[in-house]
């Protein structure tokens, strides 16, 4: 083989062989990958007022009728913050199906007697994908207090204005 052959066969291999098993290992490897369930945008709340209001921290997110919540995602992690309800810091993350979040009151929802600074609100729910609009159900549950029962909530995500039906 001549040097002139030998360096197109070199520059063929560099050029176009490598990167294309590059590629097609890439997709191999990326087909078991899977995106995470959609949340972002509006939610509409619906908690048993009564069950909330005996919770620490629940007063304040009971007394608006419907809490409605507002979700921002990024890929596995999102935040959420409600409309017109209380203040809090609140964070989450989605794996498959399953959302977690915890939200931290801040001022004046901290201020509520049996919450303070150190109670955090944890919210565990499951999406279901194929419900038209989308759904969450889950509980709400304060942490380091063993005696108090979670309460189920159900949210229902508000479709965009201007959309028909989905997100």
């Amino acid at each position: 083989m001549s040097a002139k052959n030998r360096r197109f066969l070199i520059a063929y291999v560099s050029l176009v062989v490598l990167p294309v098993a590059g590629l097609l290992g890439v997709l191999k490897s990326g087909r078991t990958l899977m995106a995470p369930s959609s949340v972002g945008g509006v939610w509409k709340l619906r908690i048993n007022p009564a069950q909330l209001t005996a919770m620490p921290c629940g007063r304040s997110l009971a007394s608006t009728p419907e809490p409605v919540m507002t979700i921002s995602q990024s890929g596995q992690r999102f935040t959420l913050e409600f409309a017109d309800g209380p203040r809090a810091t609140a964070s989450g993350l989605i794996e498959g199906a399953t959302l977690s979040a915890s939200l931290r009151p801040l001022q004046p929802w901290s201020n509520e007697s049996g919450c303070g600074n150190d109670r955090v609100l944890t919210m565990a729910g499951t999406v279901d994908p194929a419900a038209v609009p989308r759904t969450v159900a889950g509980t709400l549950s304060v942490s380091d207090c063993p005696s108090c029962t979670p309460v189920e909530f159900h949210a229902v995500r508000e479709a965009r204005p201007g959309s028909k039906g989905g997100y």
